[in-house]
């Protein structure tokens, strides 16, 4: 039977099974025998067309784009997602599971306390950013949860949009490596050719986390496993170009949490959350314990960078800051630390102790928010672990262990946790690999 053959009340029984929600196991994705492909609603169509038009929007924004653009990008697909959900009669988290109410609750707790501490930050006018946190916490779970009512047609579609994105994204960011920026040159704001290539390096991080999923969507989806490999190798290149190294160890920490995968399976997606969570209250305390002098006498013997010098200080200020400051010094603290300009001499040039922020997540969250902070932050974490165990399943552990292994090195080397656009970078990068992973609900 095929669709031109099915009574009215076929397609509305067809179509009412669509809009009240995802099916699971292999008819999540495949279309079984004799099923019409085309019996989803307009509004699931322009679904569709919207995922795959956002991540069509990434690959531009990714050149062009500053660090406000990302959560900006999220907010159509909320509204639709929204708008479907009352249609379908059916609250887009009308039935939460642990998971998410851990995430939930854990994300008001960091929001709240953040704008708590407004009340001792020493810097004035800070409390906006609880209510920036907050639009992003809350805003980017409902366009993840967003897929979940996407067709077999319409995510099919997404998928792919996630795949041949990420090439663009790819080729827009070579050409922009191989003339200088001369895109970002041409067109406005008007910018020194420096800012625009770490510009460009921001948009870097975005594709070393994509290539992941676009990885598995063109290798198992799309049945073209060269043009994934392709898509990794290349994108070095943008990542070596741009000046910032992370981007560089982001992808091979990514290739590490494949052969993870490979090699312990179904622990491999424990192994890595039990490292980020260690990370959360280890990163404080070595800080603390750290040999300074020790330490840049054994860097400047072996020539290391001096930006890499300059992390020794900026670590053991900031442990002797967390030591004082327990519950925090409030949202913004590590930003007036930077004020002081407590300079020290590295190579012979002066370098800041604390620059506007101590260039790692773990350390920034417990120098403004304090023991609070942590906590809030190890809960989401958790809630992620809860969330990807059922990755393990359906195939898709692989794709977030790579995920997860690339954030934890941009964590520890250059995060600042009031930057709203990495956080939604990270949401971004689980929409594909929930688009990669069709029976992860």
């Amino acid at each position: 039977m095929n669709g031109k053959n099915f009574n009215k009340k076929s397609r509305a029984n067809a179509t009412r099974t669509v809009l009240t929600g995802p099916v699971s196991g292999v008819a999540a994705w495949g279309v079984e025998a004799g099923r019409p492909q085309d019996l989803f609603s307009p509004s699931e169509l322009r679904r569709g067309i919207t995922f795959t038009g956002f991540f069509w929007m990434l690959a531009i924004a990714a050149v062009l784009g500053h660090r406000a653009y990302a959560p900006l990008l999220l907010v159509p697909l909320a509204v639709i997602d929204w708008r479907h959900a009352y249609f379908a009669r059916r609250a887009t988290f009308r039935r939460l599971d642990r998971a998410w109410l851990l995430y939930f609750a854990n994300a008001f707790l960091f929001c709240f306390f953040t704008l708590v501490s407004a009340a001792w930050s020493p810097l004035p006018n800070r409390a906006d950013w609880a209510f920036r946190m907050a639009v992003c916490f809350m805003l980017a779970p409902i366009s993840y949860h967003a897929v979940s009512y996407l067709t077999p047609v319409a995510k099919t579609r997404a998928a792919a949009g996630v795949a041949w994105a990420s090439v663009a994204m790819l080729v827009l960011l070579l050409f922009e490596a191989a003339t200088n920026a001369r895109i970002r040159q041409l067109l406005p704001p008007e910018e020194d050719v420096v800012r625009d290539v770490i510009a460009l390096g921001r948009g870097t991080l975005l594709l070393v986390l994509l290539v992941w999923p676009a990885r598995r969507i063109l290798a198992i989806q799309m049945k073209r496993p060269l043009v994934g490999l392709a898509l990794i190798a290349l994108t070095l290149i943008p990542a070596v170009k741009f000046t910032i190294l992370t981007n560089a160890v982001m992808l091979m920490a990514g290739a590490f949490g494949i052969l993870l995968a490979w090699i312990f399976q179904n622990r491999a997606v424990t192994l890595i959350f039990a490292a980020a969570l260690a990370l959360v209250w280890a990163t404080p305390l070595a800080a603390i314990i750290m040999p300074l002098e020790s330490l840049v006498a054994m860097g400047t013997e072996w020539e290391l960078p001096a930006s890499w010098i300059q992390r020794f200080y900026i670590w053991e200020r900031a442990g002797n800051e967390v030591l004082a400051n327990p519950l925090g010094g409030g949202v913004g603290y590590a930003r007036y630390l930077s004020y002081a300009r407590e300079m020290v001499p590295v190579y012979g040039v002066p370098l800041g102790t604390m620059p506007v922020h101590p260039h790692n997540l773990f350390l920034h969250v417990w120098l403004d928010l304090g023991v609070v902070g942590a906590i809030s932050l190890s809960g989401i974490i958790v809630a992620g672990y809860a969330g990807a165990r059922r990755a393990v399943a359906t195939g898709g552990g692989a794709v977030i262990c790579a995920i997860i292994a690339s954030l934890l090195v941009t964590a520890m080397t250059e995060w600042s946790v009031w930057q709203v656009w990495r956080f939604a970078a990270v949401w971004i990068a689980l929409i594909a690999w929930r688009l990669s992973s069709p029976s992860v609900h």
